[in-house]
């Protein structure tokens, strides 16, 4: 079978576009003897792969920078970018909020966040639409830290000083540009719509299967072991 080439079908979000540190996270392999898989890696090659130039239509990553962020607001309309896609202009760093926060759903609290129900005294009192799903839950983990900035983050020499005391990195929300925050409530609104569901959805499905292969294959290697032994 003939190997495609990437600028045949290339993808409005490639996989591993992402900020450095989520770039790390995608390398991460697993450890011997255990059954681990990277659900980071799995998320991000479904959102190449749904943001390619020949993938149904629209493309997310479309729909959610050039319709929803305008119906929110008329300044977030882009009259030019970058770059260009499929004619439309984009915004590099655009891609790369949208990216990382996609990746950061293969996290461990990235799947809490999906898959969580949003608690009943966070409901408004004016109803509850499954648009705004999303939206509420960041808005419930907002109250205790910020994930936009988690995502946006990019190390500084801050970073090296506090790893130093405690292993973490200094994540300031001072990092986050005004349109970084627009764009993450744009892929909200869209995770909460029909499109946006079946892609976690199918999300899911990979992983499962994923999940199973990788378990089948440690099976394999255990049986093998003990026959060796």
């Amino acid at each position: 079978m003939r190997k495609r080439h990437p600028l045949e079908n290339p993808s409005l979000t490639p996989y591993g576009f992402v900020f450095p540190s989520w770039q790390e996270r995608l390398k991460h392999k697993q450890p011997p003897n255990m059954t681990w898989l990277n659900e980071e890696n799995i998320m991000g090659r479904i959102w190449d792969r749904a943001n390619r130039a020949n993938a149904p239509k629209p493309l997310p990553a479309e729909t959610i920078l050039h319709d929803i962020l305008p119906s929110l607001k008329t300044a977030n309309r882009l009259a030019s970018g970058d770059f260009m896609f499929n004619g439309l202009p984009y915004l590099t760093r655009d891609i790369l909020v949208l990216s990382s926060f996609m990746q950061w759903f293969g996290t461990g609290v990235g799947r809490c966040f999906l898959e969580s129900a949003v608690p009943s005294w966070d409901v408004p009192a004016n109803g509850y639409i499954g648009e705004w799903e999303f939206l509420i839950k960041l808005k419930i983990e907002q109250q205790r830290w910020e994930p936009i900035a988690n995502v946006v983050h990019v190390c500084t020499d801050d970073c090296d000083k506090i790893r130093s005391l405690n292993g973490s990195c200094h994540r300031s929300s001072a990092q986050i540009m005004p349109r970084d925050r627009a764009v993450v409530e744009g892929l909200l609104r869209w995770l909460g719509k029909q499109a946006g569901r079946a892609f976690i959805a199918e999300f899911q499905r990979r992983k499962k299967n994923a999940w199973n292969a990788a378990r089948s294959r440690q099976k394999a290697e255990w049986k093998v072991q003990s026959l060796v032994v």
